[in-house]
């Protein structure tokens, strides 16, 4: 059936939210005497970029902060370059231009892969009424608008800071898709983007590693020497790019992984103390030293490896709930993947809360696999009360006075409780009970 009157409501509230949301994102980060956010950042360095004034990882912004990506971003924002104060900007658009681009750009990021995955599980799915419900449907927005709004708190968050999360996002939910209409060397293809983007996702190389789908690794190392080599080499030259790895290497790798003397971008990123990471780590540091005036700025060697084993345990688990092979059903290979993603945000130096963007996919696959067996659109009791304690574990953090529990990862928490459902739902859709029809559990048996 179609969509109620309130529905259709919804949407269009979803839709003008979206916009004033636009105008205070615009206001803080362009109007302001200091300007907000992150985008300023990733402008500087691609104006070094193009006017190869600058090295692009000892450029700042108007704060003092440096560029921490591989290079290939920068080269692809050179088009809304931003220059230092007193420079010549001739042929560069406005700063406040270059922040309504970006927000509108990551909204049409958002909206493509939540499309692009929904319409992937959709003709992948196990359920005939999956297959065959009808664009505009009840359940067709559902697929789409409601992981949006679990997700809610970090999509707004990344979209205030004028962070690339949503366009992570994308090259995700790309990956997934072509994954599911079985275009594997496309997968390869997308993932490679998100590494070349932010380097994390290289966790991800785990998926075609425990399938052994060649294909995939062949996509994924094509893009990695398009995206990591010859891009930047065409734009530098080689003996540059060459010195632009070893200097993020020297800079951001080896500090991110604990290693090493450069303490230059520690007040930014990798202090314990310096940010909001929900990170394992960081997690379990703050909860050994509660007090804020004495916690120490680096973790302990024991608590790294500690991390490292839980981070470990969960991915084991993971590993062992998707089995061998793939499942009938494209929700299986959505919550695989889904379930990865979040431990690699979780086992990732610094986890800010916006990262949290990137459970859309495993929330669409919770959704899709309860759909698969229920023929009314509504969620279930249990699911939507998931779904709710996660959008709340997500805004807590971000309220003033509440910092305590953002210092001790409630964020961190939700994410682990939406990874145990997921690996209980995977793990029941690849071992049905025998005689039995599979149902996506209640929250109270996961818990």
């Amino acid at each position: 059936s179609g969509l109620t009157r309130w529905q259709r409501a919804g949407l269009v509230v979803l839709l003008v939210g979206l916009v004033v949301f636009g105008g205070l994102v615009e206001f803080r980060s362009a109007f302001l005497h200091e300007r907000k956010g992150d985008l300023g950042v990733f402008l500087r360095t691609a104006w070094a970029v193009r006017s190869g004034q600058a090295d692009i990882y000892d450029i700042t912004d108007d704060h003092g902060f440096h560029y921490l990506y591989p290079p290939l971003f920068a080269i692809l924002l050179v088009p809304l370059a931003d220059p230092p104060a007193g420079m010549e900007r001739a042929w560069m658009l406005p700063y406040s231009m270059d922040v309504a681009l970006w927000y509108l750009f990551s909204l049409v990021c958002l909206g493509l892969a939540v499309h692009w995955l929904a319409s992937a599980l959709e003709q992948t799915s196990s359920a005939p009424s999956m297959r065959a419900q009808p664009a505009g449907s009840r359940r067709w927005w559902a697929l789409r608008i409601w992981p949006v709004l679990a997700c809610l708190p970090p999509i707004g968050h990344t979209l205030m800071r004028g962070q690339v999360g949503l366009l992570l996002l994308l090259l995700l939910a790309g990956m997934t898709a072509a994954l599911l209409r079985g275009r594997r060397w496309q997968a390869g293809f997308w993932l490679s983007g998100a590494i070349c983007l932010k380097v994390i996702p290289a966790f991800l190389l785990l998926y075609p590693l425990w399938r052994r789908d060649l294909r995939f690794l062949t996509g994924c190392a094509l893009g990695l020497v398009v995206g990591l080599a010859l891009i930047p080499a065409a734009v530098f030259g080689p003996a540059r790019t060459a010195a632009c790895y070893e200097k993020w290497w020297q800079v951001m790798g080896m500090p991110g992984l604990g290693q090493g003397q450069d303490q230059s971008r520690s007040k930014e990123l990798t202090e314990m103390t310096a940010t909001d990471s929900q990170s394992l780590l960081v997690a379990l540091h703050n909860t050994l030293h509660l007090d804020r005036e004495t916690r120490p700025k680096q973790a302990a060697p024991e608590d790294r490896r500690a991390a490292l084993e839980i981070g470990l345990l969960l991915t084991l688990g993971t590993l062992l709930a998707a089995g061998s092979r793939r499942t009938a059903s494209g929700s299986g290979t959505v919550l695989f993947l889904g379930m990865l993603v979040l431990i690699m945000l979780l086992l990732s130096p610094v986890c800010h809360l916006h990262y949290f963007c990137l459970s859309v996919p495993l929330v669409m696959g919770l959704l899709a696999a309860h759909w698969e067996k229920a023929q009314a659109p509504h969620q279930g009791k249990g699911l939507a009360l998931l779904l709710a304690v996660y959008a709340v574990a997500n805004v807590l953090p971000h309220i003033p006075g509440l910092e305590v529990i953002r210092d001790l990862g409630l964020a961190m928490y939700g994410a682990l409780l939406l990874w145990l459902v997921g690996m209980r739902v995977l793990w029941r859709q690849v071992r049905p009970r025998s005689g039995t029809a599979w149902e996506c559990p209640r929250l109270s048996e996961a818990a």
